[in-house]
């Protein structure tokens, strides 16, 4: 069996398990309902609860499957019975009163009767109001069943994703925003400090070497804390908010100059330690004799290193770069804990105000929009590169960035941290 006769005969099956699929979403029918309101603490608008009829007799009191807070003699004043037919569409719901009743029970202002309950119609016991619905039916059955399980309607709630969309997509290129310029400033850091590492010179080298150890070896969180917080206590930082009033205000996206200042300050600084590590090794891959090559045609050292070492360097370390940048845009989410407006803290205020967890899953699919293409990319590009350097398919041999590549990766695991909520 060729690949053509595969492709045709998963494709029809998966064509012949999307129609199936369609025909029982519209076929799909919810159970009837009545909807009725509690009090409010507060002085509040009374709350509007939803009593699902899923059994055969569903009853209405002050103890009971619909309980109206009320001054009745008995835990149950009425019922809610389903009576059975040969055809289950000739089935039909009525209302009845309980031995316990005390008080006039109406149906649509008329006195109880046994004749069947239609949509809308309005139930009167003691002064509260009890409506019945007919269930929803198609895509609306099958969204009523969904948010009425516990687990999908906690973390996979149409209702609560379809209000945090707008909320959550306004807060994306925040998010894009931190991570594209805060990468950019990154590079040509760790570029430099990766020079001052392969320098010989130990007052050039150890400054360096310092610097990396320090930011690789703490938790981005709390990098973040100390730069979010620490510079607004400098008597520079100060002066220069003095000096210019205008930082204060809303600069780009809603967001003050001071809130991208010390963001991108504090993601840029730790992603050049983890790119300077990527530079060096990419650099010291190139073989000696590229540089020794370049110096006999008359190049400076650092002509030969602009025009020669540099532009091969790129070439080989670019999959990992744009690993560092996946990671760099995933690590925006901790900038959640200083106030700014991302798309994690706005994901926490809705998740917050609606006790639901789906608003979280929401902006995790926004991460993966980012992260999932690129990591794909990534991918393909290493091949791409194995090919051209060993002249054939296959993954990539292992070298010296490929090691660069296994360090980095369990480097950042470190930045992990529970930043409680």
């Amino acid at each position: 069996m060729n690949a053509t006769t595969r492709r045709l005969i998963f494709g029809g099956i998966a064509v012949i398990i999307a129609a199936v699929g369609l025909w029982f979403l519209l076929a799909w029918q919810g159970p009837d309902y009545l909807t009725f309101d509690i009090p409010a603490r507060g002085g509040q608008e009374p709350l509007e609860r939803t009593q699902r009829l899923d059994q055969d007799v569903t009853t209405i009191g002050r103890k009971a499957d619909v309980s109206l807070p009320s001054t009745f003699t008995g835990d149950v004043v009425a019922t809610v019975e389903l009576t059975q037919a040969e055809d289950a569409e000739d089935s039909y719901w009525s209302l009845a009163p309980s031995a316990e009743a005390t008080i006039p029970i109406y149906v649509n202002g008329d006195a109880i009767t046994e004749e069947p309950l239609s949509d809308g119609d309005l139930i009167e016991i003691g002064g509260k109001e009890v409506v019945f619905h007919q269930g929803p039916s198609g895509v609306a059955a099958f969204s009523d069943w969904w948010e009425s399980k516990k687990i999908t309607h906690l973390f996979f709630s149409f209702r609560v994703i379809s209000d945090s969309f707008p909320i959550i997509l306004r807060a994306f290129p925040v998010s894009l925003t931190f991570g594209f310029v805060a990468f950019g400033l990154a590079i040509p850091g760790g570029l430099l400090l990766a020079f001052m590492k392969m320098a010989k010179m130990r007052w050039v080298r150890w400054p360096a070497t310092i610097y990396v150890d320090v930011i690789r070896g703490t938790p981005l969180f709390l990098q973040i804390l100390i730069v979010y917080f620490g510079l607004t206590l400098l008597p520079a930082y100060g002066s220069m908010i003095e000096a210019n009033p205008w930082m204060k205000e809303p600069f780009f996206l809603g967001l003050d100059f001071t809130l991208y200042l010390r963001g991108l300050t504090v993601l840029s600084l730790n992603s050049a330690a983890y790119l300077c590590e990527i530079f060096r090794a990419g650099i010291q891959s190139i073989p000696k004799g590229q540089m020794e090559a370049a110096r006999s045609l008359g190049m400076t050292v650092p002509r030969a290193m602009a025009y020669v070492i540099i532009p091969q360097t790129i070439r080989r370390i670019l999959p990992t770069m744009m690993s560092e940048f996946i990671l760099l845009f995933k690590d925006t989410a901790l900038l959640a804990a200083v106030g700014i407006a991302e798309m994690t803290l706005r994901a926490r205020e809705v998740a917050a105000s609606t006790l639901n967890q789906s608003a979280y899953v929401l902006a995790a699919s926004f991460y993966l929009i980012v992260t999932i293409p690129l990591g794909r990319f990534v991918a393909r590009l290493e091949d791409r590169l194995a090919e051209a350097e060993g002249g054939g398919g296959g993954k990539r041999p292992p070298t010296v960035p490929s090691a660069i590549d296994s360090e980095h990766e369990i480097a950042h695991h470190e930045r992990v941290i529970d930043i409680g909520g």
